[in-house]
């Protein structure tokens, strides 16, 4: 990768930012990274009017640091950990730090909520998402992390041959050559008859082909399935494989405000408690500043 060996995690200190620490830790061990994990503290009015602006931030800083150095002190020994403290909007710094040291990846808590308050990702997750060029990891659930170390190996890759499929692919070879052992690409036939599904099969038995002369061992599944959404397709298909983390393209399906994620895109990263790794799509003719590799075996896509 084109990126220095680190992995940036970012800390609002609720429990599921915690939750993301442990497994920022986890690759990073398992990579041999270096972890940056960082705190934003952002000044809202009502605090404003009970101190100065320099008390202030003195203060809430000091307490920061004091909670981020116990949470390094307690989840990650055994690795080289750097802590930081920003003041602003915290997308916007995550972003800025991100542009300064170069990781890896980005991962981000994404807070529990109930189903019926799903319909949206986190404002402050999707405007790294869509603004970063670096690769962000979202966590939601899944706190019993003991379980999750020792049952989820497999990584998911949703495949819908569009152009973009060479970037989602290339992405997903050098997130398993560090973390693997194993890949599982999956295609969903929602319409079309024997002819659509042997196309389908071919770019499938194509793209396992070069996934496979990566020396990465590789399955392949076409689902044949009408009714049900592609998130959910996708949800259950992770689940029933004990996937331990999907990668997606973050192109947005319907281009209405630049802020607005793909449906099948949010609906994975809120409400799915696997792991997540979003991928911006980059320009081909210039090549990625971020992946060293591109596959398109036999013009696939």
């Amino acid at each position: 990768m084109k990126t220095k060996k680190k992995i940036l995690v970012a800390i609002d200190f609720d429990e599921q930012s915690i939750i993301a620490l442990k497994y920022a830790k986890y690759y990073a061990e398992i990579s041999k990274y270096e972890l940056e994990v960082m705190a934003v503290i952002e000044e809202s009015n009502f605090i404003s009017k009970l101190f100065s602006s320099d008390e202030l931030i003195v203060k809430l800083n000091q307490e920061a640091k004091n909670k981020l150095n116990e949470l390094v002190q307690r989840f990650c020994d055994g690795i080289k950990v750097n802590t930081r403290i920003e003041n602003g909007k915290a997308h916007e710094k995550i972003i800025d730090v991100a542009e300064e040291i170069k990781p890896a990846f980005i991962f981000m808590g994404k807070s529990e909520l109930p189903k019926y308050k799903r319909p949206f990702v986190g404002s402050n997750t999707m405007h790294v998402i869509l603004e970063s060029i670096y690769p962000v990891i979202t966590i939601r659930g899944n706190s019993d992390f003991d379980a999750y170390k020792n049952d989820h190996r497999e990584i998911l890759v949703p495949l819908d041959f569009t152009y973009e499929t060479s970037e989602q692919v290339t992405a997903a070879i050098e997130f398993t050559k560090m973390f693997g052992p194993n890949m599982r690409i999956v295609t969903i036939q929602n319409s079309g008859g024997k002819g659509e599904e042997m196309k389908l099969l071919t770019k499938l038995g194509k793209t396992k082909k070069v996934i496979e002369e990566t020396g990465i061992n590789c399955e392949s599944e076409l689902i044949q399935e009408e009714k049900l959404s592609v998130s959910k397709i996708i949800s259950e298909t992770a689940i029933k494989n004990k996937s331990a983390l999907i990668v997606i393209m973050t192109r947005q399906e319907n281009r209405i405000s630049e802020y607005v994620l793909g449906s099948n895109a949010r609906d994975l990263i809120s409400g799915l408690d696997i792991p997540v790794l979003s991928i911006q799509p980059w320009d081909t003719a210039e090549g990625s500043k971020i992946f060293s590799l591109l596959y398109d075996p036999l013009n696939v896509y």
